[in-house]
Formats: C-alpha cells, structure tokens, sequence
C-alpha cells in the first residue's frame, strides 16, 4: 500500500506549480482560502512571528490564569472552522509550521500553541470566522425549519442584534449568502 493512501490532514493536494513552474491555484482551492481566512495579509503577519512571542504569550496566559482566570475557558478545543483553518494555514506558511516544529511538545503543548495562534492572529480573521458562523446559522435553521432563506436572514439577524433595530437585509446581502 502507497504511503499516499492514508488519510492524512496536512499532505499537499496537487503539485501546486502549473505550467513554466508558475504556481497554479484552482478557483476552489482560492475560494478555500477566502472562506478560511488565508489572507496575503495574515501570511505576511506570520512571517514576523517567532518562537519568542508564543513564548511570551504563554508567560502571560499563564498570569492570567494564576491571576483569576478560568482554566474551562482557557482550555477550550479548536471549533472544526479553526481546525480546517490551522490545517490550511500549516500548509500556506511553512514558518508558522517551522515554529510549532520547534514549539511542540518540548515547550509547550499543541492545544496551548493554537490558543497562542489564534489570540495573536485574531485580528486577520475574524471577520472571515464570523461569517462562517452566520453560514452555519443559517444551513442549521434552514434545515430545523424548513423556511425560505429569506426569512432565515432576519432571524440571524434579529439574533445577532440583541434588541437593537433590525432591517430587512437588501437584496444584495441576500445574494452574497446564497
């Protein structure tokens, strides 16, 4: 049996060059990155980090929970969009995966490196986990309800506002969700 048979969540998908050994990235595969928030702009922030700011991060949430802190909180497990998202990004930048390479087990472990991730990086994709929650809002109601779509976005919208003035979403937030 060939290696490549097994399931394995951060093997390469394709040869990732495309003809002249330019690289080559299908509409999927982009849409993929968008969805999960793989951004230029989170891969250049990556570049900066070091084995010293995880450090330093566990240093302080470590205060943190000596301080009063709540260890439940702390020790919560990746949602499946940070899992897809920590999988995808592993293989998009290989410093991030050089660090957790030197990081894990000896100075930490995997769940603390990801909370550590996910707290400095937070500002890069948040708005693209959001979203991914709203998608999953609405397929989960959908699916309870059986109601039309567009009754569905004023509820998650009423949802999410918390009693504050709720619109009609336009025709154009409508389309962007389907």
């Amino acid at each position: 049996m060939a290696f490549s048979a097994f399931s394995w969540p951060f093997r390469r998908r394709g040869s990732g060059t495309g003809a002249g050994g330019e690289p080559s990235k299908s509409s999927a595969a982009a849409a993929e990155d968008e969805e999960l928030g793989v951004t230029a702009e989170l891969l250049d922030f990556l570049r900066t980090l070091s084995p010293d700011a995880f450090k330093a991060a566990a240093i302080q949430l470590q205060g943190v929970l000596i301080a009063g802190g709540s260890a439940e909180a702390a020790a919560g497990d990746l949602t499946s969009w940070q899992e897809r998202h920590a999988v995808l990004v592993l293989s998009k930048a290989k410093e991030l995966a050089k660090i957790r390479y030197d990081l894990c087990p000896r100075h930490m472990k995997d769940k603390q490196f990801w909370r550590i991730y996910f707290l400095l990086s937070k500002s890069y994709f948040s708005p693209y986990e959001l979203r991914a929650i709203q998608k999953e809002k609405l397929r989960r109601m959908e699916t309870e309800n059986g109601k039309s779509k567009e009754a569905i976005t004023v509820e998650v919208e009423m949802q999410e506002s918390k009693g504050s003035r709720v619109s009609r979403p336009s025709e154009i937030d409508l389309e962007s969700q389907a």
